[in-house]
C-alpha cells in the first residue's frame, strides 16, 4: 500500500492534468465511487475525502466529495426505509442502533447533527439507521449535509496541502488537525453526557 501511495505521489501532476483535461468524466467517476463507498463502505470515508483534495484540489474536491456523500447517503436512507423489515431485524438489537434511537428520541435532529459531526462515528451506518426513524427526507438531507461539511472540507483541504508538498504547510495543517482533535477529545465526554442526559430532568 505504501508503494502504491509513492507511485500516486510521483504521478500526481499527471493525474491532475488528466482531471483538468477531463473535468466532467473525472468528477462523475469520483462522485460515483464516493457514493459507492458510502453505500457499501469498502473504504473509510476519510480516505476518499483526503484523495478528493489530493486529486482535484481543495474546493473542487470538497464539492465532489460532498456530492458523492449526499448521493450515497440518500440511497442508503431509502434502502433502509423501503427494506425496513429486512434490515430492522438485523439492527434492532445492535448497541449502536439502540444508542442512536435513544439520542434521536431525546434530542431529535439536533442529536443526529452532532453524531454526523463526531470524528470516527460510523456515519455511513447512521444513514441506514435514520431510515428506521420517523424523520422526513428533508430533515435527513439537511442534517446529513450540514453535519458532513466540516469534516469533509478539512479532509479535502488536507489532501490539497499534501499534494502541494510544502513542508511548512503540511506541518501547519497537521498541527491544526491535532489541536482540533485534542479539543474534541476534551469536550467529547461533555457532549456525550449531554446527549445521554434526560431532557425532562
Amino acid at each position: 500500500m505504501f508503494e502504491d501511495f509513492i507511485n500516486l505521489w510521483d504521478s500526481r501532476e499527471e493525474i491532475r492534468v488528466f482531471v483538468k483535461n477531463h473535468p466532467i468524466a473525472g468528477g462523475i467517476l469520483f462522485v460515483f465511487l464516493q457514493a459507492l463507498q458510502v453505500i457499501i463502505a469498502p473504504l473509510p470515508g476519510e480516505v476518499t475525502g483526503f484523495f478528493a483534495g489530493f486529486l482535484f484540489g481543495g474546493i473542487y474536491g470538497f464539492m465532489l466529495s460532498m456530492a458523492g456523500l449526499m448521493v450515497g447517503s440518500l440511497i442508503s436512507f431509502y434502502i433502509a426505509r423501503f427494506l425496513r423489515k429486512k434490515f430492522f431485524k438485523k439492527y434492532r438489537q445492535s448497541p449502536i442502533y439502540l444508542k442512536v434511537k435513544k439520542i434521536f428520541y431525546k434530542h431529535g435532529l439536533t442529536g443526529m447533527f452532532l453524531l454526523y459531526l463526531f470524528p470516527g462515528f460510523p456515519k455511513d451506518l447512521l444513514n441506514y439507521l435514520l431510515g428506521f426513524m420517523p424523520v422526513s427526507l428533508k430533515g435527513f438531507t439537511v442534517v446529513c449535509f450540514l453535519g458532513r461539511i466540516p469534516g469533509t472540507f478539512a479532509l479535502s483541504l488536507q489532501g490539497d496541502v499534501v499534494y502541494g508538498g510544502h513542508p511548512q504547510s503540511i506541518i501547519l495543517v497537521t498541527l491544526t488537525f491535532v489541536i482540533v482533535f485534542l479539543i474534541f477529545l476534551l469536550i467529547k465526554k461533555r457532549i456525550e453526557g449531554w446527549l445521554e442526559k434526560d431532557p425532562t430532568t
